[in-house]
């Protein structure tokens, strides 16, 4: 059963709700919004996400099973907390939290909760998995996370917290 109701009529409100939202913002501080580009192709347990692209519109993601499950707290929620994070990059394109105090100003603007997290049921969904990579130091090994892995191919370096050394990778043969 589907709670919410039809993925594609509450696709067509969250869009229009987005851009309701962008509009009233944009009347508020008298600054024009930028065009946004809208999908619900988002998977996992994030409910939605904003993304900043140089040169290209912003992008609002959305996840389209937690939208077609939770309807009408989707769109007063996560509807507007995404929206919120395009109207202070356009304010504030550097130097702001994410959820930080102009976030929160925008939300309130928006009659919204200020909430960083959704509440909505994911059981159903599945965990993310993340492939581990096998590094050491001068008293154990460690795995880290594919993220951190890439991370400190760029440079970024991790240190054990019982011996102090720095980790290295073990060399696959």
């Amino acid at each position: 059963m589907n709670p919410g109701g039809d993925l594609t009529t509450l696709g067509d409100r969250a869009r229009e709700r987005t851009l309701d939202l962008l509009e009233r913002a944009a009347l508020h501080f008298g600054k024009p919004m930028p065009r946004v580009e809208i999908r619900f192709d988002l998977g996992g347990r994030a409910a939605g996400q904003a993304r900043f692209r140089n040169g290209r519109p912003p992008l609002i993601r959305y996840n389209g099973d937690l939208l077609a499950r939770n309807g009408e707290r989707f769109l007063a929620q996560t509807v507007p907390h995404e929206a919120a994070h395009v109207v202070v990059f356009a304010l504030h394109p550097w130097g702001t939290r994410p959820h930080g105090p102009e976030w929160r100003a925008v939300m309130a603007l928006f009659g919204a909760e200020a909430r960083r997290c959704h509440e909505y049921d994911t059981d159903h969904l599945p965990g993310r998995r993340l492939r581990r990579f096998e590094y050491r130091c001068g008293c154990r090994r460690h795995l880290l996370t594919s993220i951190r892995h890439n991370r400190a191919l760029r440079g970024q370096r991790y240190l054990c917290r019982r011996c102090g050394q720095t980790l290295i990778p073990v060399d696959r043969p």
